[in-house]
């Protein structure tokens, strides 16, 4: 499988670039909750530095329009 940056076009494997995991940790009474946002990997390019989602952020929401729910 290769990657291809939509910035530059840099071409590489997935250990070519760096991924940012991003979390939010919420407390509630001295206990965690869990948090119901989806948050989807970020990838960075190693050669231009822009970082760039594999799919869309907005993917589960818009799923959930066009089921109605």
């Amino acid at each position: 499988m290769e990657l291809e940056c939509p910035f530059c076009g840099f071409k590489g494997r997935p250990s070519d670039f760096y991924f940012v995991y991003e979390s939010v940790l919420y407390v509630a009474d001295s206990k965690t909750v869990p948090e119901e946002r989806s948050r989807p990997v970020l990838v960075v390019c190693p050669v231009c530095r822009n970082g760039f989602f594999l799919e869309s952020p907005y993917k589960a929401l818009i799923e959930k329009m066009k089921s109605g729910k």
